[in-house]
Parts: structure tokens; C-alpha cells; sequence
């Protein structure tokens, strides 16, 4: 009897402490979220350091100016995406900046919102500061973060992989998992890369001159100098050489994650894999109490030794 009355109150106790964590947490983070957007919004009105880049790519498109320049990432506009996305994000430069500024940061807010699973995570995750750093910037980070927890959860985000591998590079580091443990995902992967090809076909046709501009970029970043407020770097002084190193250590990681069937391993490795690598860039770690035991996300915590891999 008095093992079961301790037992009793020692979850109790956990209840009551995790119920005060909560409030404490939904507290100091929404006063920090409030607190950001209240100095984003009297500094400038509300304008995002990458979405503006977005915007005036654009800009560039709709009035025939070339996308790309040779700069630094760190420099103020620089655009560094295929062509394809600035031509997409075409129509939105139609608007005024201030206007595509908020919602895209209301985009990310959605997107957060997706990855941690609930409003109240959203709030609590705003105590981590990448996650306001981010969303100040207006990013593609935490859009491609819900684009991989989505291909985790539904096969249709198989789909949309190509596209985040384009932007950042470091989301293929998950299509191994995918289609080793999801094999659903397997047509959706290939449909999906051969629906990418066929636009940036497309894209070539409509801007002949882009593409070439955009592999010159390439090529001339990588011997650019990594610098910029936080930054997070392994070898200073070549931006391509840095990446090389900092993708393949994320590709052992991840692989390790794979053959482990560990995908919060995979995830964590791929979600914070990119060209440049700043403090803001592991916003997308908060998603990771998902994979927690009893999380939403099948295939987080021990790879079944036994279990088949199905096929389509």
C-alpha cells in the first residue's frame, strides 16, 4: 500500500510540475513573442532580411533584371536560390514589401505551429531564440522544416522533397530514410522529382540566361568568405569548402539515424544542414519533442530488427 501511495504522488507531482513548466513556459513566451514583434514593428514597420531578398528577386524577374550578383552571403539583397523560386515568388512582388514582409512571417508562424504540433508548443517554443530570430528574418527555414515533418507524417510530402532539397541542399539527407522506412513514399519521391525537373525545364524556357547566372553564383560562393552575425562555421575563409565538411559530417549522422531507424536523428542532421549555417538555422529543433516516446511520429525511437521493409 505504501509503494502505490508513493507512486500515486510521484505522479502527482509530475502532473503538477509539468502543469507549472507550462504556464511558465506559455507565459515567457509569449511575452518574448509580443516583445519581438513589437520592436520588429517600430524599427522598420516589420521588414524581413531575407524575405526582402525574395521580393526584390521578384522584382528582377518581372522587370527583366538579372537575378543574381557576385556578393558575400552576408550582403544586404543578395538572392541564391534557383531561378525557379524568384519566379514563383513573382506575383507576390506585385505587393508592397511591408505587406509580403508579415505574411510571409505569417507563413512561418503556421509553419511553426505545424512542426511542434499545437499552439501552446508554438508559444513555449518561442523561448528558444533561433525561433524569433527566424521569423524576424523571414526565412525559408522553418517552411522547410514543416515540409520534412510533413513527409515524416504523409506520403504526399514525398512530393514537395525535390523543392526543399533545391533551397537548402540539406533535406535530401532524409529521402534515405524515407525510402528505406516509408516506403510509401517511394512513388511520390519519383513523381515528385521528375514534376520538379519538368519546371525547371520550364523555367530555363521563360529565362534562358538565369540558370547559368545561378550556377555562376554557385561556383563563385564557394571560395566566398563565411562571415555575417552569427554565423557558425568549421573552416573560415571558403563558404564551399565549409559546407562540404559540414554536409558530410551531417551525412554520417544521418545515415547512423537511417540504419537505426532513429528519424529524429535523420531530421535533426537534415533540418540544420545548409549553404550557410547561422544561429537561427536550429530553429527547426524544436520540433524534436515529437519523436519523444509516445510523440506522433512513428519510427523516432527503436528500429524493429524483426519488421519488414513493405514494398509498393
Amino acid at each position: 500500500m505504501s509503494a502505490f501511495i508513493r507512486r500515486l504522488r510521484s505522479e502527482r507531482l509530475r502532473k503538477v510540475v509539468g502543469r507549472v513548466l507550462l504556464d511558465a513556459g506559455l507565459v515567457l513566451g509569449g511575452a518574448l513573442a509580443l516583445a519581438a514583434a513589437s520592436a520588429i514593428a517600430m524599427h522598420d514597420g516589420g521588414r524581413a532580411y531575407d524575405t526582402r531578398a525574395y521580393w526584390l528577386a521578384g522584382q528582377h524577374v518581372l522587370n527583366g533584371s538579372p537575378l543574381y550578383v557576385r556578393a558575400d552571403y552576408s550582403t544586404l539583397d543578395i538572392y541564391t536560390y534557383p531561378p525557379i523560386f524568384a519566379q514563383i515568388f513573382a506575383p507576390a512582388a506585385l505587393l508592397p514589401e511591408l505587406a509580403v514582409a508579415w505574411l510571409w512571417r505569417v507563413s512561418g508562424i503556421l509553419c511553426l505551429r505545424y512542426i511542434v504540433g499545437s499552439w501552446k508548443a508554438a508559444v513555449v517554443a518561442c523561448l528558444f531564440i533561433p525561433v524569433l530570430t527566424e521569423l524576424s528574418l523571414g526565412n525559408v527555414t522553418l517552411q522547410i522544416a514543416a515540409v520534412m515533418i510533413f513527409a515524416l507524417r504523409d506520403r504526399r510530402g514525398a512530393y514537395l522533397m525535390p523543392w526543399i532539397v533545391a533551397l537548402k541542399f540539406g533535406p535530401v539527407l532524409l529521402v534515405p530514410y524515407l525510402w528505406l522506412w516509408r516506403p510509401e513514399s517511394r512513388r511520390p519521391l519519383v513523381v515528385g522529382s521528375l514534376l520538379f525537373a519538368a519546371a525547371c525545364l520550364i523555367s530555363f524556357v521563360v529565362s534562358p540566361s538565369s540558370w547559368p547566372g545561378y550556377f555562376d553564383m554557385l561556383g563563385w560562393q564557394n571560395g566566398a568568405q563565411l562571415a555575417g552575425a552569427q554565423v557558425i562555421h568549421i573552416v573560415a575563409g571558403s563558404g564551399g569548402i565549409d559546407f562540404v565538411v559540414r554536409f558530410g559530417l551531417a551525412a554520417a549522422v544521418a545515415l547512423i539515424g537511417t540504419y537505426k531507424r532513429r528519424a529524429w536523428l535523420v531530421y535533426a542532421a537534415a533540418s540544420i544542414t545548409c549553404p550557410v549555417l547561422a544561429v537561427s538555422r536550429l530553429a527547426p529543433l524544436v520540433a524534436m519533442w515529437r519523436f519523444r516516446p509516445g510523440g506522433d511520429l512513428r519510427g523516432a525511437i527503436d528500429r524493429p530488427d524483426t519488421a519488414p521493409v513493405a514494398s509498393e
